[in-house]
């Protein structure tokens, strides 16, 4: 289990992301590969998660709404790790797919997210995380949302740097354990 504050889901987190893209990022992370947990892992589980998550449900998921809810975090969680490849334009095509299924609505005016999700309950939420990619696509912080490139760790992460050039979930962890592997390796080949 993470107990490192720098990957902790607490606002105040070098990790998290600004506003409404937190919950991106939180809805991302419900998979914590390193932890071998999955708050998603249950239909009771996942209506739980979103309970805290402010979405009003009715007592039990529907036949096929976990299942959706699963594919569609898979999807932003492929498409941030992947971004510039074939992968990930991939996952992108899939987003899409999935954004084609719902109807979110435009909103004009002052303050408030400018895309309002039009359902309730896991398609609701669904399409209010779709309008938060949409709007964070459109203000540029999307790109600085990133996934940590250890394959035992893939925790999706803020990047705050002004030169947007963070790598790791954490330096202190993530980073070391890659500097590690690479020193050992390179002292290994040396000492042939």
């Amino acid at each position: 289990m993470r107990t490192d504050a720098v990957t902790q889901d607490r606002p105040e987190s070098p990790s998290a992301a600004p506003g409404e893209l937190e919950l991106v990022r939180s809805f991302a992370n419900t998979l914590d590969v390193e932890a071998e947990t999955d708050r998603l892992g249950t239909a009771t589980e996942a209506r739980d998660w979103l309970i805290e998550q402010g979405v009003e449900l009715p007592p039990g998921l529907r036949p096929g709404e976990l299942r959706s809810l699963i594919g569609f975090r898979e999807a932003i969680r492929e498409a941030v790790a992947a971004r510039g490849t074939e992968t990930g334009a991939e996952a992108i095509a899939e987003l899409n797919r999935i954004a084609s299924a719902h109807a979110i609505s435009v909103r004009l005016g002052s303050g408030g997210a400018p895309f309002a999700a039009r359902s309730t309950g896991v398609d609701g939420f669904i399409e209010r995380v779709l309008g938060i990619v949409a709007t964070a696509a459109i203000d540029g912080s999307w790109e600085r949302l990133k996934a940590c490139p250890n394959d035992r760790c893939r925790w999706l992460f803020y990047d705050h740097s002004r030169n947007r050039s963070r790598t790791w979930c954490s330096m202190g962890v993530c980073g070391a354990r890659s500097k590690m592997r690479t020193y050992r390796s390179r002292h290994r080949a040396s000492t042939r």
